[in-house]
């Protein structure tokens, strides 16, 4: 009998996964489109997922944001503090900083790991002085700021998967016509009814090119952003060699504004547990910061900001303990050649058990944040790093709590 409950509890784990695997997608959450992709019916799917809020496993929809977005760079930024239990009012004043992702209880000289993610520079500074402020009351006073040189990988998500969005415009600003390129060359996938876009794949520098009718084109797969050009010029030869003129093509940025911000706020920490409609985004621009847009202005920019690659995914807050991700660590790498940082970071994302990897400037540095769905795992994780050969040292942190969770990772 005993047995058989250990299974059913396996088998609730591992239905709770696939369900928040369903949920993460580049697009926004339509519950006909992904019952669809699991094979139930929508009335199925609607009861499972009521059981999974009830049961408190998923708590709310959010998104994951580009940190290289312009016209700044998202900046993380890690604190270490030391404290005691004899201080709780220390911990409460930290969770009221709106900048705050993470908080975690961990064993070690420190008892207490921050993340916090600031929109510019100025932003930094200025929580910096709140945080100076409520360390000074601390028993301890012992804290230290880790800054972050560069972000590799960010909720499971690597950003070294560099994708470049081109607009192309033809002549006469008419449609690309991708039956005309598909019949020039044979070995182009191109099938309306399944998928509505042109690919081709380039070999040098290697990538795989998507093309839309309306002149979008996605080139995905490129090591650094300097191949880019010469992918494209190859791309628009061809296009131009199957009888389309093109008059001009230009890289689309990742830029964005006040509002796109005041957006990417409300989709990040504004949503419930039901998706937020444009309807109750145009609401809330209105009461709280006096915008008045249209709701067709606000789903445009949503599909330009997930175009661009600024939304990185639509995805769920969930607790990881009740899906079975039993262990999370913080990991500090050091290799055996310090020039090799960035070859060593760019093997290290392709793990899925590092859900976050970031370059920091101090003798470790590299900084993960590792998960594992049994405690005994991390060992296994620990010594196949040491059998690249290209790691000197490591040094582990073990998370006990998660006291404001950042649980939105690619679940694995």
């Amino acid at each position: 009998m005993q047995n058989c409950n250990i299974m059913s509890s396996i088998k609730d784990r591992v239905e709770a996964q696939r369900f928040i695997k369903n949920l993460s997608g580049v697009s926004k959450f339509i519950i006909s489109k992904n019952s669809r992709a699991i094979g139930l019916s929508r009335q199925t799917y609607q009861n499972k997922l009521d059981s999974l809020r009830e049961r408190k496993i998923i708590t709310s929809f959010t998104i994951n944001i580009n940190p290289k977005i312009r016209p700044n760079n998202l900046k993380y930024v890690m604190l270490e503090i030391k404290t005691n239990p004899k201080e709780p009012q220390l911990m409460k004043e930290l969770l009221k900083i709106p900048q705050l992702r993470m908080l975690d209880g961990i064993i070690g000289e420190f008892s207490l790991f921050a993340l916090f993610i600031f929109r510019s520079p100025e932003e930094y500074y200025d929580i910096l002085n709140t945080i100076d402020k409520i360390m000074a009351k601390s028993y301890f006073k012992k804290y230290q700021i880790i800054d972050t040189i560069k972000v590799f990988k960010t909720n499971g998500i690597s950003l070294e998967k560099l994708d470049v969005i081109v607009k192309i415009e033809v002549e006469d600003s008419k449609k690309i016509d991708l039956n005309q390129i598909a019949r020039k060359y044979t070995n182009m996938k191109y099938n309306p009814e399944r998928f509505p876009y042109l690919v081709m794949e380039i070999e040098t520098p290697h990538a795989i090119v998507i093309i839309e009718s309306k002149g979008k084109m996605k080139l995905t797969g490129l090591r650094k952003a300097t191949e880019a050009p010469r992918v494209i010029e190859e791309v628009l030869k061809k296009i131009r060699d199957a009888g389309i003129k093109v008059v001009n093509a230009t890289i689309t940025s990742q830029k964005i504004d006040e509002i796109d911000e005041f957006i990417l706020e409300i989709l990040r920490e504004g949503q419930g547990f039901k998706p937020i409609s444009t309807y109750e985004i145009k609401n809330i621009l209105k009461e709280q910061h006096d915008i008045e847009i249209s709701q067709s202005t606000i789903h445009n920019r949503i599909k330009k900001l997930e175009t661009n690659n600024v939304i990185l995914n639509h995805t769920i807050k969930f607790c990881p303990k009740k899906i079975g991700f039993k262990g999370k660590y913080l990991l500090r790498i050091k290799p055996k050649d310090p020039s090799k940082y960035n070859n060593l970071a760019l093997k290290l994302v392709k793990k899925k058990e590092i859900t976050e990897l970031f370059r920091i400037g101090e003798q470790y540095g590299l900084f993960a944040i590792v998960r594992v769905k049994e405690i005994e795992l991390y060992g296994k994780f620990i010594k196949k790093l040491y059998e690249s050969e290209e790691i000197e040292d490591t040094f582990t942190n073990f998370i006990l709590d998660e006291l404001k969770p950042y649980t939105n990772f690619l679940v694995f």
